[in-house]
Parts: C-alpha cells; sequence; structure tokens
C-alpha cells in the first residue's frame, strides 16, 4: 500500500510543522492568528515534489490559532475555486476555535474578496501525544475482546441523549465527558449494550439553506468540514479520549458513524456553494467531478458534492483518519452512506476501489469492525455487495426496519420476507456463511420505535414543505395497550432475530415524536426526558433490558451463522424448524400463503458434534391485528415441555413458571410476539468461577 503521510500541524517541543496538499495551488501562505484573532501573520510556505506546501515555525505551541490562503486561478468551469481572501480550515486539523454559523455573512462568499477570516473557525494546534499517553487514559488501547457476534450497538446521539439529565453535572450533559461517566456507564451496562455508536462527531456545517430556517440548525452533523476534529459543542479529544477509556473499562465497544461521502461545502457555484476547507484548497482533487465534467461535481449524495476517496489527496485523509480512530481506541466504523463512497466519476460500483481497499486496511491490519450502510442517497443499493468483497464487514438492513414496520401493520403476503429477516440471510458475508446484517429496526433515520406506530409522518418543522424523510408509514388510531404491545413485539424481533441488533437512543424510554427526520431541529422535541417513566414506558424499558441480557446469555441467538436447515445427529431435528399452526412443519408452497401474519419456529440448541450448547426455543410471532391463532406445540429436540420465557401481549417477561406439554396448543395473541424455552443439561459456569481458577493458576505460576 502507498504511504501516506499524516499532514496538518504537527507539535514537536521546539516547533511546529505545518504541511498542506494542494496541487493545483501555485501559492500558500499559513495564517497564525492571535488570542483574540484581531492579528494575523502570514507565512509563505514551500511547495515539494508531493504535492504538499510546508511551513516549519518555531516556538509555535499547542492552543495556537491558524488557518491556510491558497493562491491560483480562479475558474468555476474548470474546478478552480482559488481565491486567497478566503481562509481555510486545515483539512488534518485536530480541533477548530467555534462551530460554524455564520453563513448567511456575505464575507463567505468566494466570488468577492472580502476576507472571511472574521467569521472562520481557525484551526488550532494540538498535541496529541498527550492524548494517546496510556498512563492518562490507560484502558484507550485496551478494546473489549467479546467478538463481533455478541455486539449490541446503541446508537447515540451525544447532545440529544443527555442534555436533559440532571443527574449528571451540568457541566458534562450533551457533552462527550457525560459519556464516560458512571452513571452513564451503570445505565449502559443495565440496559445491556455494549457497543456505543456516537453519530458524527466531526465539525459541522449548518448551512445557508437550513440558517435561513429560524431556529434551524445541523443538529445531527453529517455535514462535516474538518474529519480530524471534534465538533466544539461536544467537546474535544481529551474528552473523547477520556470517554472512550472509561467506556472500555466498562467492557464498552466504541463506533463513530464517519460521513466520508460529501462535505458540508456543498455545490460548486449557486446558492448552496459553500466555502471552507478543500474547495480553497484543492477542489479538483477533494471533489470527484461529475464524469468528464470538472466545472460541477458529481452528485449522487443529494448534497451537492462527492468526496473523492481515490485521488492522492482524499485517499491520504481517509487512511489517515483510519489510523487516527484506531490510536484513539475506536472500535468500529459505521460508513454513513458508504455506497456512495465506493463509486466512480460516472456512478459506477468500483469493486477495487479505494473504500473498498482500506475497509480490508481496517478489518484485516487495524482489526476495527466496519458497519457499512450499502446503499446510495440517490437510490443505488450495493447490499451484499460489501460482505462479498471484504470478510468481517457488516452491512445496515433496511430491509428489517420496513419489515418490521409492516409486519406488526398486519400487511399481507410477508411470509417470506419473515424467514429471511428471522434468519438474517438478507445480507450474508460469504467468507464465513454467516449473517452480515446490523439489525437497523429502528435508527436515527426514520420514526422511534413507538412513534412508528404512533404518529403519521409530519417532517414541517423542518422547513422543507414535508419533502424530507422516509415515506413509510404505519401508524394507526391503536389505543395504548396495542401501541406498546407492537412496540415490545417490534425490538424482540429485532434483537433475537440473527445479525447485530442496533437500538435508537430513547426508544428504551418510549420516546417518540411525529418527525422522522429531524436532523435540523435541536430543542426539547429531540433531547431524551430522563423524568421518571410511566408503568407502560417503565415495563418497555424492563424488556429491552431483558431481551439484550437474554440474547447474550444465548448463543443460538448471539450465534451470527447462517441456519442451514440440516438434520443434528444428537436428536434428529433441524437447527432450525420453521412451523405452521397445526405444529407441522412448513413446507415449500406454505411460504406463499399470501394472507399469513403469523409466523413460527423452533432453534435447535444442539451443535452437530451432539453436545448442548444452548437450551431449545419455540418463537411465535403474530402481525395479526385481530385475530388470536392457537399453535400446537411441537415435541422439543432435547424432549420434555416447553417453558414460557416472554409474552409481549403480557408486557413483561414471565414472573412465575408455565409449561406446556407438547402437543397441546398455545393461543398466540394479536401482534404479540412469543419466546418459549426447553431447558437442556448445559453445564453453565460462573464467570466468577472462572476468575477465581485462573488467579489460582496465575498465582501457581509465581
Amino acid at each position: 500500500m502507498v504511504d501516506y503521510p499524516f499532514l496538518g500541524a504537527q507539535y514537536h517541543k521546539d516547533k511546529t510543522v505545518f504541511r498542506v496538499q494542494s496541487e493545483h495551488a501555485a501559492g500558500m501562505e499559513l495564517c497564525l492568528f492571535s488570542p483574540d484573532e484581531k492579528e494575523e501573520i502570514r507565512i509563505k510556505m514551500n511547495k515539494g515534489d508531493d504535492n504538499v506546501w510546508t511551513a516549519e515555525v518555531p516556538a509555535v505551541k499547542p492552543g495556537q490559532k491558524y488557518g491556510y490562503r491558497a493562491y491560483g486561478e480562479y475558474d468555476p468551469s474548470r474546478g478552480l475555486f482559488f481565491n486567497p481572501a478566503k481562509l481555510a480550515v486545515d483539512p488534518y486539523g485536530f480541533e477548530v476555535s467555534k462551530t460554524m454559523d455564520e453563513w448567511t455573512s456575505p464575507l463567505l462568499d468566494i466570488e468577492n474578496s472580502h476576507d472571511s477570516a472574521p467569521v472562520m473557525p481557525k484551526s488550532v494546534v494540538v498535541d496529541m501525544k498527550r492524548i494517546f499517553d496510556p498512563e492518562k487514559y490507560p484502558h484507550l488501547q485496551k478494546r473489549p475482546s467479546f467478538p463481533i457476534a455478541k455486539d449490541i450497538i446503541y446508537e447515540t446521539h451525544i447532545k440529544n441523549f443527555s442534555h436533559l439529565n440532571t443527574i449528571l453535572p451540568r457541566e458534562k450533559r450533551g457533552k462527550l465527558s457525560g459519556l464516560g461517566d458512571s452513571w452513564t456507564l451503570n445505565y449502559f451496562k443495565r440496559l445491556g449494550v455494549n457497543n456505543i455508536e456516537l453519530m458524527p462527531i466531526a465539525p459541522t456545517c449548518c448551512g445557508r439553506q437550513i440558517q435561513k430556517r429560524e431556529g434551524r440548525t445541523d443538529s445531527w452533523g453529517y455535514n462535516p468540514y474538518c474529519f480530524f476534529a471534534v465538533d466544539p459543542r461536544y467537546g474535544n479529544w481529551e474528552d473523547f479520549a477520556s470517554a472512550v477509556s472509561e467506556l472500555h473499562k466498562a467492557g464498552i465497544k466504541v463506533t463513530v458513524d464517519a460521513v466520508f461521502n460529501h462535505t458540508g461545502e456543498h455545490a460548486a457555484t449557486g446558492e448552496r456553494n459553500q466555502s471552507l476547507s478543500f474547495k480553497l484548497l484543492d477542489s479538483p482533487n477533494y471533489y470527484r467531478p461529475d464524469g468528464d465534467n470538472r466545472g460541477r461535481f458529481m452528485n449522487s449524495t443529494g448534497c451537492d458534492n462527492n468526496f473523492n476517496l481515490d485521488s492522492p489527496a482524499g485517499r491520504g485523509i481517509l487512511h489517515n483518519y483510519l489510523l487516527l480512530m484506531h490510536k484513539l481506541g475506536v472500535d468500529g466504523i459505521r460508513w454513513d452512506l458508504g455506497g456512495d463512497n465506493a463509486l466512480d466519476n460516472y456512478g459506477r460500483f468500483q469493486e477495487d476501489g479505494a473504500f473498498i481497499q482500506e475497509l480490508r486496511f481496517a478489518t484485516q491490519k487495524l482489526g476495527m469492525e466496519m458497519y457499512v450502510e450499502p446503499w446510495s442517497a440517490m437510490g443505488g443499493n450495493y447490499s451484499g455487495r460489501f460482505a462479498a468483497l471484504v470478510p468481517g464487514v457488516k452491512e445496515w438492513s433496511d430491509s428489517r426496519k420496513n419489515f418490521v414496520g409492516e409486519f406488526f401493520s398486519s400487511r399481507n403476503g410477508l411470509l417470506g420476507q419473515f424467514g429471511n429477516q428471522v434468519a438474517g440471510s438478507s445480507n450474508v458475508d460469504p467468507h464465513t456463511n454467516e449473517s452480515a446484517v446490523i439489525g437497523t429496526g429502528r435508527s436515527h433515520d426514520g420514526f422511534s420505535l413507538l412513534g412508528a406506530y404512533q404518529h403519521p409522518k409530519n417532517t414541517y418543522p423542518n422547513g422543507e414543505e414535508g419533502r424530507d424523510g422516509s415515506p413509510d408509514i404505519y401508524a394507526k388510531s391503536y389505543n395504548e395497550e396495542e401501541l406498546f404491545r407492537r412496540a415490545n413485539s417490534d425490538i424482540a424481533f429485532n434483537i433475537l432475530s440473527k445479525g447485530i441488533p442496533l437500538i435508537r437512543n430513547g426508544d428504551e424510554r418510549g420516546y417518540s415524536d411525529p418527525n422522522n427526520n429531524p436532523y435540523c431541529i435541536d430543542d426539547a422535541t429531540v433531547w431524551l426526558n430522563w423524568d421518571e417513566l410511566p408503568p407502560r414506558k417503565r415495563r418497555l424499558f424492563l424488556n429491552i433490558c431483558r431481551l439484550n441480557a437474554f440474547r447474550s446469555r444465548h448463543p443460538v441467538f448471539s450465534d451470527l451463522q447462517l441456519f442451514d436447515g440440516q438434520v443434528v445427529e444428537a436428536n434428529g431435528a433441524k437447527d432450525i424448524t420453521w412451523l405452521r399452526p397445526d405444529g407441522r412443519e412448513m413446507e415449500g408452497s406454505d411460504w406463499n400463503y399470501y394472507h399469513a401474519k403469523t409466523g413460527a419456529y423452533m432453534l435447535n440448541g444442539s451443535n452437530n458434534k451432539g453436545k448442548p450448547r444452548d437450551d431449545d426455543f419455540m418463537i411465535m410471532v403474530s402481525g395479526d391485528n385481530y385475530h388470536t391463532v392457537d399453535y400446537k406445540l411441537p415435541t422439543p429436540p432435547g424432549g420434555g415441555k416447553w417453558q414460557l420465557v416472554f409474552d409481549s401481549s403480557q408486557e413483561e417477561f414471565a414472573s412465575r413458571v408455565q409449561q406446556f406439554e407438547p402437543g397441546s396448543s398455545y393461543a398466540l395473541k394479536p401482534y404479540s410476539y412469543v419466546i418459549l424455552t426447553h431447558k437442556n443439561n448445559i453445564a453453565r459456569v460462573n464467570i466468577n468461577t472462572l476468575k477465581a481458577l485462573a488467579a489460582r493458576k496465575n498465582a501457581k505460576r509465581r
């Protein structure tokens, strides 16, 4: 692999070296600012054969504010936007001085000669060696060792999650530091999640088109302009390192949501044209042209530009971003609109392009977990392609979200999809014959768990006249019991089907909002409410805690290996048996019954060597709005009786032993999810016993 040097401001004891890449610039200046930004010193930079401009400045220390001014041609028809009156943020900068919230200023118009520095964020010199210090953050590199199959992901918006949580100290609310607080760690552990996926943490552009709408901002952060810094709203890299270290200490992984398909600079020209960094420094290398048209950016993202990961400049940023995240202790990365990352200038999917190669580097060399959103904003869907090309990559599954909403809204013709979603076979890793599904039953991009069944879509507060947001509507006039039963069934299906479950922050607390796309909303309608939960929301919370613990405890649910339908020698039963209501195994024609709205299956707890590795289970699921369906219970693979674990129609886990004989019937209530178990004779070793044995062995060695 080509060596991609880490650019930006590198601090040494007696100097700081500044480096920025630009092939097409005719000149480059480093601009150093006084603390109050009223004074500016400009230093000419020298260009090397590698198109990297360098300035070595003695006595510059951490905290120094700076930026770049690039000289060259201004010719939009050729993709050239050089204008030294406009200050550029360092693409590799580790910190910015403030949020970017002054887009209406005429100083930012790239066509004029007004100095933009007065309103621009400045890059800030940071001594990253302090942040990588193992004594200061001892668990930063001590990553949790459990396999990816055991992940239960909790998608978290840093501000929305804790802004209203009065249990936290005020200075930690809505900040990265709040994630590492002991109260938050205990909350995550009680909930049973073990991988915190942070929505974008990079500095983001509000943008003129958003700022014109009163009270709106880029709350979600999907318009980055500096990949290597932390959004000042949340803190800095020290806050991040501290939080990661504490999360690791608690046995929790950290995943970051990375947006590399576009930047917040938006269009090449016109009203949505915004210029902060890449466009000013070397637009032809940082942005992908639209085919052969250098004067227009490719736009498969819907955000007016595609970041060019195949150019030396773009590839270098991607490669070094992976190295930085790994050094900061990040366990995994979720790639927003990963399908767009893999396209060439003509919109063709590249099976060996820079993005695919860097995914291989991250998984095979760095040992990081990679989660890809496998589609393009403009309609291209590449589900299965990433998992097939890169061993170990997992893919978000939009089909899981669509299926659960449709199924529990009593739609017809879904039995085949029911089987695919339970088995996790919609996205497959052919290298391991495992499910590659990230089960995004609910995520930021759409309705919340409760909101999906409670509200009709209303995105008018976003100011786009309702054009934005997912069109999928599952809400009807459900009463409270019907609403919460659906929510309990929905989340149970997602947690216990094959694949890695993802829970959206707030779903466990019954958060609900008719706006299914609140990307620009930053108010109490999106901040989690930490008041005491009413009874039904409290039961929903406890059920999710117990479902997560149940999945973690039983490998038959947390194993990603695909079912093969083969008979297990130990007991003559298949690994999974699909069942009809009369208790008989389903046949091919049964899958085609258009009006079927219930499904059931039996899981064999024995492995192929004949040793029980888990209990046996029977799962029954109803999407029927009106009818109770009696299911005749088969004999468990291990023999004996069935015992009730969970029935969402009762809204909670079974509190007393309820057993059922094979051949008896179980009444599956409308839109409910039921778990029955038969306990096999499995040696269950307490983790504390294992620790004690290990301690004795180590003591003998000493």
